[in-house]
Protein backbone atom coordinates (compact mmCIF):
# COMPACT_ATOMS: atom_id res chain seq x y z
CA UNK A 1 0.00 0.00 0.00
CA UNK A 2 2.84 2.06 0.31
CA UNK A 3 4.05 1.88 -2.89
CA UNK A 4 -0.08 3.17 -3.94
CA UNK A 5 0.86 5.96 -1.43
CA UNK A 6 3.68 6.61 -3.05
CA UNK A 7 1.95 6.74 -6.63
CA UNK A 8 -0.78 9.24 -5.25
CA UNK A 9 1.80 11.73 -4.24
CA UNK A 10 3.68 12.24 -7.50
CA UNK A 11 0.19 12.15 -9.27
CA UNK A 12 -0.49 14.79 -7.06
CA UNK A 13 2.64 16.43 -7.58
CA UNK A 14 2.14 16.59 -11.49
CA UNK A 15 -1.29 17.91 -11.31
CA UNK A 16 -0.44 21.28 -8.49
CA UNK A 17 2.50 22.02 -10.61
CA UNK A 18 0.19 22.34 -13.58
CA UNK A 19 -3.08 23.95 -12.35
CA UNK A 20 0.07 26.46 -10.51
CA UNK A 21 1.83 27.02 -13.60
CA UNK A 22 -1.32 26.62 -16.64
CA UNK A 23 -4.05 28.45 -17.91
CA UNK A 24 -7.00 27.28 -19.31
CA UNK A 25 -6.35 26.33 -22.87
CA UNK A 26 -8.41 27.13 -25.29
CA UNK A 27 -10.47 25.80 -27.11
CA UNK A 28 -11.18 22.86 -25.05
CA UNK A 29 -10.20 23.37 -21.59
CA UNK A 30 -12.11 27.30 -21.93
CA UNK A 31 -15.11 25.35 -23.62
CA UNK A 32 -16.22 22.99 -21.00
CA UNK A 33 -15.56 25.46 -18.14
CA UNK A 34 -18.32 27.40 -20.05
CA UNK A 35 -20.81 24.84 -20.87
CA UNK A 36 -20.25 23.65 -16.75
CA UNK A 37 -20.88 27.43 -16.04
CA UNK A 38 -23.93 27.42 -17.66
CA UNK A 39 -24.97 24.84 -16.36
CA UNK A 40 -24.52 26.61 -13.21
CA UNK A 41 -26.17 29.92 -14.01
CA UNK A 42 -29.52 28.16 -15.64
CA UNK A 43 -29.43 25.51 -13.13
CA UNK A 44 -30.00 23.16 -16.15
CA UNK A 45 -28.12 19.76 -15.79
CA UNK A 46 -30.51 18.35 -18.00
CA UNK A 47 -29.39 19.78 -21.50
CA UNK A 48 -26.08 21.43 -21.95
CA UNK A 49 -25.61 25.19 -23.26
CA UNK A 50 -22.19 26.95 -25.01
CA UNK A 51 -22.92 30.62 -25.44
CA UNK A 52 -26.66 30.27 -24.75
CA UNK A 53 -27.28 27.60 -27.42
CA UNK A 54 -27.76 23.74 -26.52
CA UNK A 55 -24.78 21.65 -27.16
CA UNK A 56 -25.35 18.22 -27.78
CA UNK A 57 -21.56 17.31 -28.78
CA UNK A 58 -20.46 15.70 -25.38
CA UNK A 59 -22.20 13.63 -22.41
CA UNK A 60 -22.97 15.91 -19.55
CA UNK A 61 -21.19 13.55 -16.50
CA UNK A 62 -17.94 15.99 -16.39
CA UNK A 63 -20.21 19.03 -16.28
CA UNK A 64 -22.19 17.43 -13.58
CA UNK A 65 -19.39 16.89 -11.39
CA UNK A 66 -17.93 20.20 -12.00
CA UNK A 67 -21.19 21.12 -10.77
CA UNK A 68 -20.88 19.28 -8.37
CA UNK A 69 -17.77 20.44 -6.69
CA UNK A 70 -19.04 23.49 -7.47
CA UNK A 71 -22.19 23.17 -4.99
CA UNK A 72 -19.40 22.62 -2.06
CA UNK A 73 -16.85 25.37 -3.21
CA UNK A 74 -18.63 27.81 -5.14
CA UNK A 75 -17.98 28.52 -8.90
CA UNK A 76 -14.01 28.70 -9.19
CA UNK A 77 -11.23 27.59 -12.62
CA UNK A 78 -9.21 25.56 -9.77
CA UNK A 79 -12.43 23.82 -8.02
CA UNK A 80 -13.42 22.98 -11.32
CA UNK A 81 -9.87 21.97 -12.69
CA UNK A 82 -9.96 19.35 -10.03
CA UNK A 83 -12.15 16.87 -11.43
CA UNK A 84 -10.64 15.49 -14.55
CA UNK A 85 -7.27 14.96 -12.19
CA UNK A 86 -9.02 13.59 -9.54
CA UNK A 87 -10.41 10.75 -12.18
CA UNK A 88 -6.84 10.38 -12.72
CA UNK A 89 -5.98 9.18 -9.84
CA UNK A 90 -8.81 6.91 -9.02
CA UNK A 91 -7.60 5.40 -12.60
CA UNK A 92 -4.69 4.75 -10.57
CA UNK A 93 -6.36 3.62 -7.79
CA UNK A 94 -8.21 1.10 -10.55
CA UNK A 95 -4.97 -0.27 -11.51
CA UNK A 96 -3.87 -1.41 -8.11
CA UNK A 97 -7.00 -3.34 -8.14
CA UNK A 98 -7.08 -4.63 -11.63
CA UNK A 99 -3.44 -5.88 -10.52
CA UNK A 100 -4.65 -7.64 -8.17
CA UNK A 101 -7.43 -9.44 -9.44
CA UNK A 102 -5.38 -10.50 -12.07
CA UNK A 103 -2.14 -12.26 -9.53
CA UNK A 104 -3.65 -11.87 -6.21
CA UNK A 105 0.10 -14.26 -5.81
CA UNK A 106 2.12 -11.64 -7.22
CA UNK A 107 2.51 -8.56 -4.63
CA UNK A 108 5.00 -6.57 -7.00
CA UNK A 109 2.72 -6.40 -9.82
CA UNK A 110 0.00 -4.58 -8.23
CA UNK A 111 3.04 -2.18 -6.78
CA UNK A 112 4.82 -1.43 -9.66
CA UNK A 113 1.46 -1.26 -11.85
CA UNK A 114 0.23 1.88 -10.43
CA UNK A 115 3.94 3.33 -10.60
CA UNK A 116 4.10 2.69 -14.42
CA UNK A 117 0.56 4.07 -15.21
CA UNK A 118 1.54 7.25 -12.92
CA UNK A 119 4.45 8.15 -14.95
CA UNK A 120 3.88 7.29 -18.69
CA UNK A 121 4.65 9.99 -21.02
CA UNK A 122 1.36 10.18 -22.02
CA UNK A 123 -0.38 10.03 -18.95
CA UNK A 124 1.80 12.81 -17.28
CA UNK A 125 0.74 15.05 -20.43
CA UNK A 126 -2.91 14.96 -20.73
CA UNK A 127 -3.77 13.33 -16.92
CA UNK A 128 -4.19 16.75 -15.73
CA UNK A 129 -6.00 18.33 -18.67
CA UNK A 130 -9.67 19.17 -18.42
CA UNK A 131 -10.87 16.71 -20.60
CA UNK A 132 -13.08 13.89 -20.75
CA UNK A 133 -10.42 11.30 -21.46
CA UNK A 134 -9.88 10.19 -17.58
CA UNK A 135 -13.26 9.97 -16.72
CA UNK A 136 -13.38 7.73 -20.11
CA UNK A 137 -10.60 5.71 -18.82
CA UNK A 138 -11.66 5.28 -15.29
CA UNK A 139 -15.03 3.76 -16.53
CA UNK A 140 -13.65 1.54 -18.94
CA UNK A 141 -11.25 0.17 -15.83
CA UNK A 142 -14.15 0.16 -13.63
CA UNK A 143 -16.10 -2.07 -16.11
CA UNK A 144 -12.91 -4.51 -17.48
CA UNK A 145 -12.68 -4.56 -13.21
CA UNK A 146 -16.41 -6.08 -13.12
CA UNK A 147 -15.12 -8.58 -16.14
CA UNK A 148 -12.26 -9.78 -14.34
CA UNK A 149 -14.46 -10.59 -11.33
CA UNK A 150 -16.90 -11.97 -13.21
CA UNK A 151 -14.25 -14.26 -15.04
CA UNK A 152 -13.60 -15.63 -11.51
CA UNK A 153 -17.29 -16.62 -11.05
CA UNK A 154 -17.93 -13.83 -8.87
CA UNK A 155 -21.34 -13.72 -9.47
CA UNK A 156 -24.04 -11.24 -11.19
CA UNK A 157 -23.15 -8.47 -9.12
CA UNK A 158 -19.69 -8.11 -11.32
CA UNK A 159 -21.90 -8.19 -14.50
CA UNK A 160 -23.78 -5.28 -12.38
CA UNK A 161 -20.19 -3.77 -12.09
CA UNK A 162 -19.69 -4.02 -15.79
CA UNK A 163 -22.97 -2.26 -16.98
CA UNK A 164 -22.12 0.65 -14.72
CA UNK A 165 -18.99 1.03 -15.80
CA UNK A 166 -20.13 1.18 -19.09
CA UNK A 167 -22.90 3.13 -18.45
CA UNK A 168 -20.36 5.79 -16.80
CA UNK A 169 -18.47 6.25 -19.79
CA UNK A 170 -21.16 6.74 -22.57
CA UNK A 171 -22.21 9.73 -20.24
CA UNK A 172 -18.42 10.53 -20.23
CA UNK A 173 -17.58 10.59 -24.10
CA UNK A 174 -20.39 7.76 -25.65
CA UNK A 175 -20.47 5.07 -26.75
CA UNK A 176 -16.59 4.61 -27.67
CA UNK A 177 -16.31 2.83 -24.35
CA UNK A 178 -17.39 -0.25 -25.81
CA UNK A 179 -13.98 0.15 -27.61
CA UNK A 180 -12.01 -0.29 -24.51
CA UNK A 181 -14.36 -2.89 -23.10
CA UNK A 182 -15.55 -5.05 -25.44
CA UNK A 183 -12.63 -6.79 -26.94
CA UNK A 184 -11.42 -8.16 -23.39
CA UNK A 185 -15.49 -9.31 -22.97
CA UNK A 186 -15.71 -11.49 -26.23
CA UNK A 187 -12.26 -13.24 -26.32
CA UNK A 188 -12.68 -14.48 -22.60
CA UNK A 189 -12.65 -18.14 -23.54
CA UNK A 190 -9.43 -17.26 -24.81
CA UNK A 191 -7.82 -15.84 -21.44
CA UNK A 192 -9.85 -17.68 -19.12
CA UNK A 193 -10.07 -21.57 -19.26
CA UNK A 194 -13.29 -20.90 -16.92
CA UNK A 195 -15.21 -19.05 -18.93
CA UNK A 196 -15.04 -21.38 -21.69
CA UNK A 197 -17.16 -23.97 -19.89
CA UNK A 198 -20.37 -21.93 -19.64
CA UNK A 199 -20.21 -19.81 -22.48
CA UNK A 200 -23.81 -18.99 -22.67
CA UNK A 201 -23.85 -17.81 -19.25
CA UNK A 202 -21.11 -15.92 -20.51
CA UNK A 203 -22.26 -14.25 -23.31
CA UNK A 204 -25.66 -13.55 -21.43
CA UNK A 205 -23.54 -11.58 -18.70
CA UNK A 206 -22.08 -9.66 -21.21
CA UNK A 207 -25.74 -8.36 -22.84
CA UNK A 208 -26.99 -7.72 -19.84
CA UNK A 209 -23.87 -5.60 -18.74
CA UNK A 210 -24.37 -3.75 -22.14
CA UNK A 211 -28.14 -3.26 -21.61
CA UNK A 212 -27.24 -1.89 -17.80
CA UNK A 213 -24.89 0.61 -19.71
CA UNK A 214 -27.38 1.16 -22.80
CA UNK A 215 -30.08 2.09 -19.81
CA UNK A 216 -28.29 4.37 -17.60
CA UNK A 217 -27.36 6.44 -20.87
CA UNK A 218 -30.93 6.75 -22.16
CA UNK A 219 -32.29 7.62 -19.16
CA UNK A 220 -30.38 10.76 -19.37
CA UNK A 221 -30.54 10.92 -23.18
CA UNK A 222 -34.30 10.49 -23.72
CA UNK A 223 -35.75 12.96 -21.14
CA UNK A 224 -32.84 15.72 -22.16
CA UNK A 225 -33.98 15.32 -25.94
CA UNK A 226 -37.81 15.77 -25.23
CA UNK A 227 -36.44 19.36 -22.96
CA UNK A 228 -33.94 20.42 -25.50
CA UNK A 229 -36.08 20.72 -28.74
CA UNK A 230 -35.76 18.93 -32.06
CA UNK A 231 -32.68 20.17 -33.10
CA UNK A 232 -30.75 19.67 -30.24
CA UNK A 233 -32.39 15.93 -29.89
CA UNK A 234 -31.96 15.30 -33.61
CA UNK A 235 -28.40 16.24 -32.86
CA UNK A 236 -27.89 14.36 -29.76
CA UNK A 237 -29.45 11.08 -30.80
CA UNK A 238 -28.64 10.66 -34.44
CA UNK A 239 -26.57 13.73 -35.71
CA UNK A 240 -23.61 13.46 -33.36
CA UNK A 241 -22.49 9.50 -33.80
CA UNK A 242 -23.14 9.74 -37.52
CA UNK A 243 -21.50 13.15 -37.83
CA UNK A 244 -18.47 11.97 -36.31
CA UNK A 245 -18.63 8.36 -38.43
CA UNK A 246 -18.82 10.31 -41.51
CA UNK A 247 -16.10 12.78 -40.16
CA UNK A 248 -14.13 10.22 -39.25
CA UNK A 249 -13.85 8.33 -42.49
CA UNK A 250 -13.67 11.58 -44.63
CA UNK A 251 -10.66 12.88 -42.83
CA UNK A 252 -9.18 10.36 -40.63
CA UNK A 253 -5.25 9.48 -40.77
CA UNK A 254 -3.87 6.40 -41.95
CA UNK A 255 -4.66 3.28 -40.38
CA UNK A 256 -0.80 3.02 -38.94
CA UNK A 257 -0.59 6.47 -37.99
CA UNK A 258 -0.79 4.97 -34.14
CA UNK A 259 2.37 2.61 -34.90
CA UNK A 260 4.87 5.22 -34.14
CA UNK A 261 3.29 7.17 -31.52
CA UNK A 262 2.41 4.04 -29.66
CA UNK A 263 5.55 3.24 -28.16
CA UNK A 264 6.37 7.29 -27.62
CA UNK A 265 3.49 7.46 -25.01
CA UNK A 266 5.06 3.95 -23.14
CA UNK A 267 8.10 6.24 -22.01
CA UNK A 268 10.40 5.77 -20.33
CA UNK A 269 9.56 1.82 -19.55
CA UNK A 270 10.19 0.63 -23.25
CA UNK A 271 13.58 1.25 -21.93
CA UNK A 272 13.30 -0.97 -19.05
CA UNK A 273 15.28 -4.10 -19.43
CA UNK A 274 13.18 -6.62 -16.98
CA UNK A 275 9.97 -5.74 -19.38
CA UNK A 276 11.83 -7.18 -22.39
CA UNK A 277 13.82 -10.13 -20.30
CA UNK A 278 10.18 -11.07 -19.27
CA UNK A 279 9.03 -11.61 -22.98
CA UNK A 280 9.77 -15.00 -23.15
CA UNK A 281 6.86 -17.36 -22.30
CA UNK A 282 4.41 -14.62 -21.34
CA UNK A 283 1.84 -15.80 -23.70
CA UNK A 284 1.28 -18.96 -21.66
CA UNK A 285 -0.03 -16.58 -18.71
CA UNK A 286 -3.55 -15.79 -18.91
CA UNK A 287 -3.31 -12.31 -17.54
CA UNK A 288 -0.96 -11.21 -20.33
CA UNK A 289 -3.86 -12.41 -22.91
CA UNK A 290 -6.51 -10.34 -21.02
CA UNK A 291 -3.96 -7.38 -21.19
CA UNK A 292 -3.61 -8.09 -25.06
CA UNK A 293 -7.02 -8.45 -25.82
CA UNK A 294 -7.82 -5.11 -24.41
CA UNK A 295 -4.95 -3.47 -25.87
CA UNK A 296 -5.11 -5.26 -29.01
CA UNK A 297 -8.44 -5.25 -30.12
CA UNK A 298 -9.61 -1.73 -28.65
CA UNK A 299 -5.96 -0.35 -31.21
CA UNK A 300 -7.59 -2.27 -33.97
CA UNK A 301 -10.53 -0.64 -33.57
CA UNK A 302 -9.28 2.91 -32.95
CA UNK A 303 -7.20 2.75 -35.99
CA UNK A 304 -10.06 1.15 -38.01
CA UNK A 305 -12.72 3.60 -36.95
CA UNK A 306 -12.38 6.73 -34.71
CA UNK A 307 -10.55 9.62 -36.09
CA UNK A 308 -7.19 9.91 -34.63
CA UNK A 309 -5.60 12.08 -31.61
CA UNK A 310 -3.06 10.77 -29.13
CA UNK A 311 -5.14 11.13 -26.26
CA UNK A 312 -7.64 8.85 -27.66
CA UNK A 313 -5.03 6.06 -26.39
CA UNK A 314 -5.49 6.93 -23.05
CA UNK A 315 -7.79 4.33 -21.76
CA UNK A 316 -5.76 1.83 -23.56
CA UNK A 317 -2.81 3.00 -21.18
CA UNK A 318 -3.90 1.51 -17.92
CA UNK A 319 -3.45 -2.06 -19.86
CA UNK A 320 -0.39 -0.97 -20.73
CA UNK A 321 0.96 -0.24 -17.64
CA UNK A 322 -0.24 -3.63 -16.25
CA UNK A 323 1.37 -5.42 -19.34
CA UNK A 324 4.65 -3.97 -18.47
CA UNK A 325 4.62 -4.44 -14.43
CA UNK A 326 3.65 -8.28 -15.45
CA UNK A 327 6.16 -8.72 -17.95
CA UNK A 328 8.93 -6.69 -15.29
CA UNK A 329 7.79 -9.59 -12.84
CA UNK A 330 8.16 -12.16 -14.48
CA UNK A 331 11.92 -11.37 -15.59
CA UNK A 332 12.68 -12.29 -11.76
CA UNK A 333 15.45 -10.00 -11.97
CA UNK A 334 16.79 -7.04 -9.93
CA UNK A 335 18.14 -4.59 -12.53
CA UNK A 336 21.67 -3.53 -11.68
CA UNK A 337 22.78 -0.10 -12.70
CA UNK A 338 24.04 -0.95 -15.71
CA UNK A 339 20.64 -2.76 -16.63
CA UNK A 340 19.16 0.81 -15.51
CA UNK A 341 21.70 2.76 -18.25
CA UNK A 342 19.25 3.08 -20.99
CA UNK A 343 16.23 4.43 -18.71
CA UNK A 344 18.90 7.26 -17.19
CA UNK A 345 20.34 8.34 -20.33
CA UNK A 346 17.35 8.67 -21.65
CA UNK A 347 16.36 10.73 -18.44
CA UNK A 348 19.28 12.71 -19.28
CA UNK A 349 18.79 13.75 -23.04
CA UNK A 350 15.32 14.66 -22.48
CA UNK A 351 16.67 17.64 -20.03
CA UNK A 352 19.46 17.99 -22.41
CA UNK A 353 17.03 18.86 -25.37
CA UNK A 354 16.15 22.63 -24.03
CA UNK A 355 19.77 22.94 -23.42
CA UNK A 356 20.91 22.52 -27.00
CA UNK A 357 17.82 24.42 -28.40
CA UNK A 358 19.04 27.54 -26.64
CA UNK A 359 22.19 27.41 -27.49
CA UNK A 360 22.57 25.60 -30.88
CA UNK A 361 21.94 28.63 -33.71
CA UNK A 362 19.76 26.54 -36.43
CA UNK A 363 16.85 26.35 -33.70
CA UNK A 364 17.20 29.74 -33.12
CA UNK A 365 13.92 30.82 -35.89
CA UNK A 366 12.05 28.20 -34.01
CA UNK A 367 10.63 30.14 -31.24
CA UNK A 368 11.79 27.03 -28.97
CA UNK A 369 14.94 28.75 -27.79
CA UNK A 370 14.09 30.84 -24.63
CA UNK A 371 11.28 28.36 -23.28
CA UNK A 372 12.95 26.38 -21.09
CA UNK A 373 16.13 27.85 -18.70
CA UNK A 374 19.35 26.70 -18.69
CA UNK A 375 19.21 25.75 -14.64
CA UNK A 376 15.99 24.21 -15.31
CA UNK A 377 17.54 21.84 -17.93
CA UNK A 378 20.12 21.48 -15.88
CA UNK A 379 18.09 20.11 -13.13
CA UNK A 380 15.62 17.87 -15.43
CA UNK A 381 19.13 16.55 -16.61
CA UNK A 382 20.10 15.32 -13.29
CA UNK A 383 17.39 13.38 -12.78
CA UNK A 384 18.72 11.13 -15.20
CA UNK A 385 22.44 10.52 -13.32
CA UNK A 386 20.22 10.31 -9.68
CA UNK A 387 18.88 7.36 -11.13
CA UNK A 388 22.10 5.71 -10.67
CA UNK A 389 22.92 6.39 -7.44
CA UNK A 390 21.20 3.91 -5.83
CA UNK A 391 21.60 0.61 -5.15
CA UNK A 392 18.21 -0.75 -5.60
CA UNK A 393 17.24 -4.60 -3.33
CA UNK A 394 13.58 -5.26 -5.51
CA UNK A 395 12.15 -4.69 -9.01
CA UNK A 396 9.85 -2.42 -7.02
CA UNK A 397 11.86 -0.10 -5.97
CA UNK A 398 13.72 0.35 -9.11
CA UNK A 399 10.54 1.13 -10.89
CA UNK A 400 9.74 3.59 -8.14
CA UNK A 401 12.74 5.30 -8.74
CA UNK A 402 12.38 5.69 -12.23
CA UNK A 403 8.70 6.45 -12.00
CA UNK A 404 9.87 9.44 -9.22
CA UNK A 405 12.28 10.89 -11.90
CA UNK A 406 9.91 10.65 -14.64
CA UNK A 407 7.34 13.08 -12.68
CA UNK A 408 9.88 15.20 -11.44
CA UNK A 409 11.55 15.39 -14.90
CA UNK A 410 7.87 16.70 -16.29
CA UNK A 411 6.56 18.92 -13.47
CA UNK A 412 10.37 20.34 -13.48
CA UNK A 413 9.17 21.18 -17.73
CA UNK A 414 5.72 22.60 -16.87
CA UNK A 415 7.27 24.65 -14.36
CA UNK A 416 9.67 26.25 -16.52
CA UNK A 417 7.52 26.96 -18.68
CA UNK A 418 4.81 28.34 -17.12
CA UNK A 419 5.98 32.41 -17.97
CA UNK A 420 7.83 31.45 -21.96
CA UNK A 421 4.95 29.27 -22.85
CA UNK A 422 1.92 28.77 -20.73
CA UNK A 423 1.18 32.35 -19.93
CA UNK A 424 0.55 33.23 -23.87
CA UNK A 425 -2.61 30.99 -23.38
CA UNK A 426 -4.24 32.86 -20.67
CA UNK A 427 -7.51 34.33 -22.25
CA UNK A 428 -8.44 35.95 -18.87
CA UNK A 429 -7.01 39.49 -19.01
CA UNK A 430 -9.10 39.92 -22.59
CA UNK A 431 -12.19 38.22 -21.43
CA UNK A 432 -12.38 40.53 -18.76
CA UNK A 433 -11.68 43.59 -20.14
CA UNK A 434 -14.89 43.08 -22.89
CA UNK A 435 -16.88 41.81 -19.61
CA UNK A 436 -15.73 45.55 -18.38
CA UNK A 437 -16.91 47.31 -21.40
CA UNK A 438 -19.84 46.98 -20.39
CA UNK A 439 -21.09 46.65 -24.38
CA UNK A 440 -22.40 43.61 -26.90
CA UNK A 441 -19.88 41.47 -27.72
CA UNK A 442 -19.23 39.72 -30.73
CA UNK A 443 -15.98 37.36 -31.42
CA UNK A 444 -15.13 37.58 -35.81
CA UNK A 445 -15.75 33.83 -37.01
CA UNK A 446 -14.37 30.75 -35.65
CA UNK A 447 -15.91 31.24 -31.42
CA UNK A 448 -15.56 28.23 -29.20
CA UNK A 449 -16.88 29.96 -25.85
CA UNK A 450 -13.49 30.85 -25.20
CA UNK A 451 -14.67 34.49 -23.18
CA UNK A 452 -17.82 33.47 -21.49
CA UNK A 453 -16.70 31.39 -18.14
CA UNK A 454 -13.27 32.91 -17.99
CA UNK A 455 -15.12 36.67 -18.31
CA UNK A 456 -18.54 35.74 -17.22
CA UNK A 457 -20.44 36.66 -20.01
CA UNK A 458 -23.74 35.09 -20.88
CA UNK A 459 -23.94 35.80 -24.19
CA UNK A 460 -20.91 36.44 -27.21
CA UNK A 461 -22.28 37.01 -30.90
CA UNK A 462 -20.99 34.61 -33.46
CA UNK A 463 -20.63 36.39 -37.02
CA UNK A 464 -18.57 34.03 -39.03
CA UNK A 465 -18.67 36.06 -42.11
CA UNK A 466 -18.20 39.74 -42.47
CA UNK A 467 -22.08 40.35 -43.96
CA UNK A 468 -23.42 38.66 -41.03
CA UNK A 469 -20.52 41.16 -38.61
CA UNK A 470 -22.31 44.07 -40.80
CA UNK A 471 -26.03 43.05 -39.81
CA UNK A 472 -24.69 42.75 -35.74
CA UNK A 473 -22.95 46.35 -36.24
CA UNK A 474 -26.45 47.63 -37.24
CA UNK A 475 -28.21 45.81 -34.06
CA UNK A 476 -25.24 47.01 -32.18
CA UNK A 477 -23.53 49.86 -33.24
CA UNK A 478 -21.63 50.66 -29.65
CA UNK A 479 -20.97 46.70 -29.66
CA UNK A 480 -17.05 45.40 -29.39
CA UNK A 481 -15.79 42.66 -31.71
CA UNK A 482 -12.72 40.31 -30.85
CA UNK A 483 -10.67 40.23 -34.54
CA UNK A 484 -7.86 37.55 -34.83
CA UNK A 485 -5.15 38.80 -37.25
CA UNK A 486 -2.91 35.80 -38.28
CA UNK A 487 -0.21 37.56 -38.72
CA UNK A 488 3.54 36.77 -37.04
CA UNK A 489 5.00 38.66 -34.01
CA UNK A 490 8.59 38.68 -35.15
CA UNK A 491 7.06 40.25 -38.94
CA UNK A 492 8.85 43.52 -38.58
CA UNK A 493 6.25 46.04 -39.88
CA UNK A 494 4.87 49.07 -38.40
CA UNK A 495 1.80 47.26 -37.56
CA UNK A 496 3.32 44.24 -35.56
CA UNK A 497 5.66 46.66 -34.14
CA UNK A 498 3.14 49.25 -32.54
CA UNK A 499 1.01 45.96 -31.77
CA UNK A 500 4.05 44.67 -29.95
CA UNK A 501 4.19 47.55 -27.90
CA UNK A 502 0.89 47.43 -26.77
CA UNK A 503 0.33 43.63 -25.30
CA UNK A 504 -1.91 43.49 -22.61
CA UNK A 505 -2.87 47.02 -22.59
CA UNK A 506 -4.99 49.83 -23.53
CA UNK A 507 -4.04 51.95 -26.58
CA UNK A 508 -3.35 55.80 -26.32
CA UNK A 509 -5.63 58.30 -27.78
CA UNK A 510 -2.13 58.49 -30.11
CA UNK A 511 -1.86 54.70 -30.78
CA UNK A 512 -5.49 54.11 -31.15
CA UNK A 513 -5.51 56.79 -34.12
CA UNK A 514 -2.49 55.36 -36.03
CA UNK A 515 -3.36 51.78 -35.75
CA UNK A 516 -6.86 53.00 -37.29
CA UNK A 517 -4.89 54.34 -40.18
CA UNK A 518 -2.53 51.14 -40.35
CA UNK A 519 -5.27 48.02 -39.77
CA UNK A 520 -7.32 50.30 -42.79
CA UNK A 521 -4.44 48.62 -45.21
CA UNK A 522 -4.64 45.48 -43.63
CA UNK A 523 -6.46 42.83 -45.40
CA UNK A 524 -7.23 40.68 -42.78
CA UNK A 525 -8.97 42.98 -41.25
CA UNK A 526 -13.11 43.21 -41.95
CA UNK A 527 -15.36 45.78 -42.16
CA UNK A 528 -12.98 48.33 -44.54
CA UNK A 529 -15.98 50.74 -44.71
CA UNK A 530 -16.14 51.32 -41.19
CA UNK A 531 -12.98 53.39 -38.46
CA UNK A 532 -11.60 50.34 -36.52
CA UNK A 533 -10.88 52.02 -32.99
CA UNK A 534 -8.84 49.82 -31.04
CA UNK A 535 -10.02 49.26 -27.25
CA UNK A 536 -7.28 46.53 -26.17
CA UNK A 537 -5.03 44.67 -27.57
CA UNK A 538 -3.21 40.72 -26.73
CA UNK A 539 -1.36 38.52 -28.41
CA UNK A 540 -2.10 34.56 -28.27
CA UNK A 541 -0.60 31.45 -28.57
CA UNK A 542 -1.66 28.62 -31.02
CA UNK A 543 0.68 26.44 -30.51
CA UNK A 544 4.47 28.18 -30.67
CA UNK A 545 2.92 30.92 -32.81
CA UNK A 546 1.87 34.37 -31.73
CA UNK A 547 -0.88 36.31 -32.79
CA UNK A 548 -2.72 39.50 -31.71
CA UNK A 549 -6.56 39.61 -30.83
CA UNK A 550 -7.80 43.01 -30.95
CA UNK A 551 -10.76 44.24 -29.04
CA UNK A 552 -12.22 46.68 -32.05
CA UNK A 553 -15.08 49.10 -31.57
CA UNK A 554 -16.09 49.46 -35.43
CA UNK A 555 -17.08 53.60 -35.84
CA UNK A 556 -19.35 54.81 -38.92
CA UNK A 557 -16.60 57.28 -40.50
CA UNK A 558 -17.20 60.95 -40.54
CA UNK A 559 -17.49 60.97 -44.39
CA UNK A 560 -20.08 58.30 -44.36
CA UNK A 561 -22.16 59.72 -41.41
CA UNK A 562 -22.96 63.34 -42.89
CA UNK A 563 -23.78 61.37 -45.93
CA UNK A 564 -26.38 59.79 -44.55
CA UNK A 565 -27.54 62.51 -42.50
CA UNK A 566 -27.82 64.38 -45.64
CA UNK A 567 -31.12 65.15 -46.69
CA UNK A 568 -32.07 64.59 -50.50
CA UNK A 569 -34.05 67.32 -51.88
CA UNK A 570 -37.46 66.36 -53.22
CA UNK A 571 -37.26 63.28 -51.08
Amino acid sequence: MKYLIWTLGLASLLTLTTLWARPLLPVDETRYLTVAWEAHERQDFLVSHLNGETYAHKPPILFWLINIVWSLTGVSTLAGRMVAPAAGLACLMLSYRLAWRLCPERPAVRQAAPLMHASCMLWMFFSPVTMFDTLLTSSAMLALDGVLAASQQRGWKSWLQAGVGLGLGILCKGPVVLVFVLPAMLAAPWWSPKVGDSLLRWYGGVLMSVVIGAGMALAWAIPSALSGGDAYAQELLFGQTAGRMVNSFAHRQPFWWYLPIAPLCALPWLFFRPVWQGCFGAMRDSSVRFLLSWLIGGGLILSLVSGKQVYYLMPLLPGAALLLAVLADRSGCVPSRWQLLPVAGGTLVMGAVPLVMNHVPAFQSTGLPGLVSDPMALAMMACGPAILLVQFRSLVQSVTAIATAAVIVLSLLVAALRVSLWDGFDLKPLARFAASSGQPIAWFSNYHGQLNFLGKIPRVDEPEVEADLAEWLTRHPAGVTVVRLKIARNDESELVRLLRTLDRSVPGETDVERLSVLLANEPQMPMKSCKPVIRYVQWIRTGLTLTPLLLVEFQQRATDAAQSDAVVPGA
